[in-house]
């Protein structure tokens, strides 16, 4: 039994030395004419190594399975034949479906002070990140749309910038087309900032009723009277450590009875020098592979592991991570797994008496 594992085991090595190996031969056999130097050959052999274990390995096991069946080593192959079907199911559904299951969720955000004043509901979507606005995207701005949200928040990476000039130019001209044929609004607005990947946001949207807010604030009127002010940070500043900087940049906000601060990246609420009625961000994508009683093994994000997707509480500030509707393309690897791609629906009820920044 020792010596088969062992030989098992060594044959199993060389075999993934040698997928590794070929994958990275392929990377750069791909790209020779290009500049190397550009080409992201790590990410790209991790790519088809992905599929490579979870295509290739199912096949593999199956053909192990098969010959341990003929060797009358039932349980063996009884393994080997539940190995190969488990890495089968996880590559269709990660590759295939679960890109593909849009889910709609709903929270409630209470609010923390005095009497409700009002409530409003905010459509949250972030990270479409696509290199090709298609069938997908239009379900989920339709489907943000159809909750009739009374103010809508972009958070970053609309289109995927990976792939060449060419390639972003034309999907953000086709999401600039969608937006205006969806009539893609709220009463109180639409209100963008900068993502890491694609074209600037104002690039993005020219020519659209979006707003884009990039280290600078806006302020609304609200249904039932009073203000809210709406601060949207830099790529730079959604990732800032200093409290000072941030109270400086929140302090430039015109005054406002609410706040609301719209970011990329959520790691700057760990810096947050005042309390405000919600954060929201993205960039996560909730970290797009899920393992089962552990979470995500890679969010991106400085922030505890928890905080990489949905409406979580970070030290009495409202903080809402979306997982995204899109997710890594282009030399990463495409694959969502128990983490479906989402558009977010924030009931938020405003207090009375409290006065933000």
């Amino acid at each position: 039994m020792g010596d088969w594992l062992t030989t098992l085991g060594r044959d199993l090595g060389a075999l993934a030395v040698f997928t590794y190996l070929a994958s990275l031969l392929a990377a750069v056999a791909a790209n020779l004419g290009y500049d190397l130097g550009r080409v992201h050959v790590g990410p790209i052999t991790l790519r088809l190594l992905g599929q490579a274990i979870f295509f290739e390995g199912s096949l593999v096991g199956m053909a192990l399975a098969y010959r341990h069946r003929g060797a009358r080593r039932v349980l063996r192959a009884a393994g080997f034949a539940a190995a190969a079907l488990a890495l089968f199911a996880i590559n269709v559904d990660a590759y295939y479906v679960e890109p593909r299951l849009l889910t709609v969720r709903r929270h409630s955000v209470p609010g923390a002070r005095g009497a409700a004043a009002d409530t409003i509901r905010i459509l949250h979507i972030s990270d479409i990140q696509t290199p090709a606005i298609g069938a997908h995207e239009e379900r989920a701005l339709g489907a943000g749309l159809s909750y009739a949200p009374d103010l809508i928040v972009l958070t970053g990476d609309y289109v995927q910038d990976a792939l060449g000039v060419a390639t972003e130019e034309d999907a953000s001209r086709d999401l600039r087309a969608l937006i205006r044929r969806l009539r893609f609004a709220a009463p109180l607005g639409v209100f963008a900032t900068d993502g890491d990947v694609g074209p600037p946001c104002r690039v993005v949207f020219a020519g659209t009723d979006v707003t884009c807010l990039v280290a600078e604030s806006a302020r609304v009127t609200l249904p039932r009277g009073g203000t809210l002010g709406i601060t949207g940070l830099s790529r730079g500043r959604g990732r800032e450590r200093s409290p000072e900087r941030l109270a400086r940049i929140l302090a430039a906000a015109p005054g406002a009875d609410h706040h609301i601060v719209i970011s990329h990246s959520p790691d700057f609420v760990d810096a947050m020098p005042i309390k405000v009625d919600l954060v929201l961000a993205g960039h996560t994508h909730g970290g797009q592979v899920v393992i089962p009683f552990f979470g995500p093994p890679k969010t991106a994000i400085r922030l505890p592991r928890r905080y990489a997707g949905g409406l979580n509480d970070y030290r009495g500030t409202p903080l809402h991570v979306s997982r995204g509707v899109g997710m890594e393309r282009g030399f990463e690897i495409p694959v969502r797994f128990l983490c479906p791609p989402e558009v977010c629906i924030l009931d938020l009820t405003l207090r009375a008496g409290a006065t933000n920044p």
